[in-house]
């Protein structure tokens, strides 16, 4: 049976053209530990996953991708699909060719099918029981001819073997439930993570600004059981049940419980001072969220997100203002545009100045590349003509533009000056 195609890649620099969408989901980035890994730049390391909901059909979360996941030119967190849509991540672009579970049959497996074509009746299945009959005695015929007599007993005696499985994944026995709820008169904010099973989720929800967002994620296992290492050094299992306080006016409560093997502890802090094991717990697992689901804008309250973007933004402002007088500011106003979006992709409606950021930045990135192929002609052109000095200058120009080990041109920039630099230690 064929697998479904259920996604085309239009255009993009990977390499996958069709993407079939198992029922358990499929993850889509950069990084070697997605299901799928895709070789795109534009595109975060842990970009996006397409899912079935049960009697739903085909959904797309995304996983707090830098520059966000886009469904027919809308940015989306979560959204379900339909045949024709078009996703695009990074600079690929996936068209939706199949929204439901099913798997589409093949042309054999349907001509096989009774009724479909050929029926019991036609011939064809007692001719192919024939014709794997006589296969079968030439195969017994080789082994009786080329196999020694003594050996030949051996060969004709069938020894039952055990099964090897193939090897799975075992996650450490690691359970965590931590809830953190910060109520007033005004709002109600609550934190929420929970890691059962392997899986990782985070969920937040803001009353006031009517931010409701969920995340989750598969972890690695090895991740998993460093995180239980350094929970078990932290001092937790020695806490009192509860710690109660009063704070008129406000309310503030922690809950955490924690299962590593047979060890288990619930610790509930409410309008108290945290103990500073629990703290010192709590701060670990919470930055383990941020860092694997990558949003630690998720526990941050609406308007220090809409402050700390728009200093994001005036800072891009300013990086581009002054894009000629330092070779690396365009670099940098891409970064704070980045940073503008990030703080914001937890907030819907997207505040009026989320469009300018992203527009601004993709002038920043278009100008970049321009300066950048400008700079590398010139550069391959001073090797052509064998002037070492110039094509060192060019090539450092180049690195300072683009000040960022992880970003493919900086390694070719690099590649390049390594080369040039033994012509000029020759010439020396």
């Amino acid at each position: 049976m064929a697998k479904t195609i259920h996604l085309s890649v239009v255009k993009g620099p990977g390499d996958i053209r069709e993407i079939h969408v198992p029922l358990e989901g499929v993850r889509i980035g950069r990084s070697s530990r997605n299901d799928i890994s895709i070789v795109d730049n534009a595109m975060s390391r842990f970009q996006c996953r397409f899912f079935f909901k049960p009697g739903e059909g085909l959904w797309l979360s995304d996983l707090g991708s830098a520059n966000g996941t886009l469904v027919n030119n809308a940015v989306v967190q979560e959204q379900q699909l339909k045949v024709n849509d078009e996703v695009l991540a990074g600079d690929t672009l996936f068209r939706v060719m199949c929204a439901t579970e099913e798997a589409v049959e093949s042309s054999v497996d349907l001509g096989l099918k009774k009724g479909a074509g050929l029926s019991e009746s036609s011939g064809a299945p007692g001719m192919r029981r024939k014709l794997m009959a006589i296969a079968g005695m030439l195969v017994l015929l080789i082994v009786l001819i080329w196999t020694p007599w003594n050996k030949l007993a051996g060969v004709l005696t069938w020894e039952k073997k055990p099964l090897v499985e193939a090897p799975r994944e075992v996650f450490p026995d690691l359970e965590i439930a931590l809830e953190r709820v910060e109520g007033s008169a005004s709002n109600i904010f609550r934190y929420a993570l929970e890691i059962r099973g392997g899986r990782l989720m985070v969920q937040v929800d803001d009353l006031d600004s009517n931010r409701h967002v969920r995340r989750e994620k598969k972890v690695a296992p090895e991740l998993l059981r460093d995180l239980a290492r350094s929970l078990e050094a932290g001092g937790f299992f020695e806490l009192r049940e509860e710690y109660m306080g009063l704070a008129p006016g406000i309310h503030e409560a922690f809950d955490l419980a924690v299962t590593i093997g047979v060890k288990t502890r619930r610790v509930k802090v409410v309008n108290h001072l945290e103990p500073e094991s629990f703290a010192s717990v709590r701060a670990i697992i919470e930055e383990f969220g941020k860092n694997e689901l990558g949003l630690a804008a998720l526990a941050i309250d609406l308007a220090t997100l809409l402050d700390k973007a728009r200093e994001a933004l005036l800072q891009g402002k300013k990086m581009w203002d002054e894009r000629e007088v330092r070779d690396g500011n365009l670099f940098k106003a891409i970064r704070s545009y980045t940073e503008c979006e990030w703080y914001l992709e937890t907030i819907e409606p997207k505040p009026g100045f989320y469009g300018e950021a992203v527009s601004a930045k993709a002038d920043c990135q278009r100008e970049l590349q321009r300066r950048y192929e400008d700079l590398l002609f010139l550069a391959e052109r001073a090797v052509k003509l064998r002037d070492w000095k110039e094509a060192d200058r060019q090539l450092k120009v180049m690195r300072d533009m683009i000040p960022d080990p992880s970003d493919e041109r900086y390694r070719n920039v690099d590649k390049k000056m390594v080369d040039v630099g033994r012509h000029l230690s020759v010439e020396k």
